[in-house]
């Protein structure tokens, strides 16, 4: 079951900024950014690490290609799969948004797991080594999310509701809603585990432990962004979506996992 498409979209507070004579959208931008800071860190953890940096620009090249198709078809497949059955085309129209970071991170995870098994590699090594930057690459791009008006909260009146701009795609009036900054709370929050996450690994944890933690962390800040959240998601079934399903999922799992550890250490 789908969502029918909405009768507006909104516009963040920085859609796109100036350049000289170039308009850059903002939300491409600092996804590039967080990608290039992303890969560059990830490499230097490697290397103190002493993991091999070869397969480190192997698993960012496996990653960024895997999780682009995967984010892009998981909202092609799950959000609006009767509106691409319709209009096939606009399927590759990339540029116009539509990506879930679950569908991404699945994606990406699944062939870099396997390209780690097939090679053999250190497994819960490699994990904790990335941990944090998947965690740095999430909060930028909520803050992308925020800055174009994508994955939008609910109307609200509280004190730090943020106006919105709401254009209607049939009569292009303009109105300004206020709205719960759902992506200022993911972002916050992912920034807030990260710090956790780097201060953790410093007491040498168990290898895998910094991986499970984030996993424990993240899914828990994904679901309660999901309750504020007021954009089209697909469909929905009892009030819940299929992200705050994957989100349980992943709570479940690493919480099982972290607890068999400790009562194992125990």
């Amino acid at each position: 079951m789908s969502q029918k498409l909405p009768d507006f979209y909104t516009l963040g507070p920085l859609p796109q900024f100036s350049l000289g004579p170039m308009e850059i959208p903002t939300y491409y931008f600092i996804i590039s950014l967080a990608f290039c800071i992303g890969i560059f860190w990830f490499y230097k953890r490697c290397e103190n690490r002493n993991l091999p940096t070869k397969n480190a620009l192997d698993i960012c090249l496996i990653a960024l290609i895997s999780g682009f198709v995967g984010a892009r078809l998981f909202h092609i497949l799950f959000e609006f799969p009767s509106y691409y059955l319709n209009n096939p085309i606009e399927a590759f129209y990339f540029w116009q948004g539509g990506f879930v970071f679950y569908g991404g991170f699945i994606t990406a995870y699944l062939c870099s797991f396997l390209y780690v098994r097939k090679l053999k590699l250190t497994f819960w090594l490699w994990h904790d080594t990335l941990a944090p930057v998947v965690a740095f690459g999430y909060a930028m791009g909520r803050l992308a999310c925020f800055l174009v008006g994508c994955c939008y909260g609910k109307v609200c009146h509280w004190p730090w509701a943020v106006p919105l701009k709401q254009v209607n795609i049939h009569t292009g009036m303009i109105t300004s809603v206020l709205r719960h900054p759902t992506q200022i709370y993911a972002s916050a929050s992912e920034f807030l585990i990260l710090i956790f996450l780097l201060l953790y690994e410093k007491k040498k944890p168990a290898l895998g432990n910094v991986f499970l933690l984030w996993l424990l962390l993240h899914s828990t800040n994904r679901f309660i962004m999901e309750i504020f959240r007021d954009d089209p998601r697909g469909g929905f079934y009892a009030n819940i979506s299929l992200s705050m399903i994957i989100s349980i999922i992943l709570f479940s799992v690493s919480a099982v996992i972290l607890f068999k550890r400790k009562k194992e250490a125990s």
